[in-house]
């Protein structure tokens, strides 16, 4: 039986919204950590991994672990129709979840079960990012922006003194440039680090800015990048995001 409560529905509708710019289908397993999820896109170039702990509800009912595969759209569609003070109810059934939005009036949802034909995910504990910095979620986000107006890809550079975007095309480019302080703390570095990667998914991914004002980005030369959003103690939103091989 799983039974769970969550009166601020913005932190699951806000991180269902985001995955769901990458990932249609996927199973979520219930444990009585909390709801976990790691998948990847169709194209293998992002995989998400995400937990939303069992301290962020309101009441959490866990008798046994159980993977149910689930349309994030349809779900997301569901969690939008919530209203600022509506509480949101899940009851697991034998091949539904149940969806309960109480506030000045009861509605009911349900939503199928679905079988999720399992895909390897990368090694994701394989991993190793040398180099480690937090950024303004917002300012890097700017930086996605304006590049986008220039050209596809964006190139990441790192150095101890400067963090740098930049996307040049034939004509035009465009460039943002941070040195450490309030908006930039370097954590580790140890070398230089440059590394192209889309901006497609790039603006995916960063629509989790609205969840946490923080990046923790990982980062290597030509290597996947980790962009991770935390909200302290109730959610981690990790991305892995593949480079984009350099041209020529």
């Amino acid at each position: 039986m799983f039974e769970a409560r969550l009166n601020d529905v913005s932190l699951l509708r806000d991180s269902i919204a985001t995955i769901s710019e990458l990932i249609d289908e996927t199973e979520l397993h219930i444990t009585k950590e909390g709801i976990k999820m790691i998948s990847a896109d169709r194209a293998v170039v992002a995989v998400v991994d995400f937990f939303l702990s069992s301290e962020a509800f309101d009441e959490y009912k866990h008798d046994k672990d159980a993977r149910i595969g689930i349309n994030l759209l349809s779900f997301l569609q569901i969690l939008r129709r919530a209203g600022v003070n509506d509480a949101l109810q899940m009851k697991l059934l034998d091949n539904r979840l149940e969806l309960v939005l109480k506030g000045g009036s009861t509605r009911r949802f349900t939503l199928p079960l679905i079988d999720i034909s399992k895909e390897e995910t990368p090694p994701l504990d394989k991993l190793e990012f040398p180099t480690t910095m937090r950024i303004n979620s917002e300012i890097l986000n700017s930086g996605i922006e304006d590049a986008e107006l220039v050209t596809d890809s964006i190139v990441f550079t790192l150095s101890n003194d400067q963090f740098m975007m930049k996307a040049d095309s034939d004509s035009s480019s465009a460039q943002l440039e941070l040195v450490p302080g309030s908006e930039l703390d370097i954590t580790q570095l140890k070398e230089p680090v440059r590394a192209r990667y889309s901006l497609d998914y790039l603006k995916k991914i960063f629509k989790a800015r609205k969840l946490a004002e923080e990046a923790l980005i990982g980062m290597a030369t030509d290597y996947p990048m980790k962009i991770q959003f935390d909200v302290e103690g109730k959610m981690q939103l990790t991305f892995i995001l593949a480079p984009r091989v350099e041209e020529g």
